[in-house]
């Protein structure tokens, strides 16, 4: 009987220690709009930063420019190029959250309207960041949402990414 209960209590750390599946995972979702959260600083000439209030507490940063808007999360957001190789681009307003079930989100996804121009923003990209339990967030990578299943792939880049990516050491993956 206690080899049985100690082989259970190990099967059960074990299960514990495992990393989550996708089955997992559960999403959920705000939308924002941003310029009418609370003004962090900037007076929108050029540049104006607000704070909204996200899950589980996560401060969603918005900040806009004359040629773009991008948003980071939590009070340490990466300073980084949203999309390095994108003229122009602007947040999107409704951000889906990623994390276990009933836990805390430990990735976020939000679509960008991009373009090579101010005027024309004709192209898409959903942005996967991730969340960590100290405040800190960095991209971990984008899809392109104009081809099939980009909201599956990105959901899948923030599961199988989102819990081990490492802001400032691993690469992200723009697909």
């Amino acid at each position: 009987m206690r080899i049985a209960r100690l082989a259970l209590a190990i099967g059960f750390a074990a299960l514990l220690a495992a990393p989550l599946r996708a089955g997992q995972w559960a999403s959920s979702y705000t939308t924002h709009d941003y310029a009418k959260c609370r003004k962090d600083r900037g007076d929108g000439d050029p540049v104006a930063v607000h704070r909204c209030a996200g899950k589980a507490g996560i401060a969603v940063v918005w900040t806009a420019d004359d040629d773009a808007s991008a948003v980071g999360f939590g009070p340490n957001p990466a300073e980084e190029a949203i999309l390095p190789d994108i003229g122009f681009f602007e947040a999107g307003r409704t951000i889906e959250w990623r994390g276990p079930k009933g836990g805390r989100p430990q990735a976020a996804i939000l679509r960008y309207a991009t373009g090579r121009s101010v005027g024309r923003l004709d192209g898409a990209r959903l942005v996967v960041y991730r969340l960590d339990a100290g405040g800190h967030s960095c991209i971990i990578g984008s899809v392109d949402a104009r081809k099939p299943a980009a909201n599956a792939a990105a959901r899948r880049l923030a599961d199988e990414r989102g819990p081990s990516f490492r802001c400032g050491q691993d690469s992200r993956s723009d697909r």
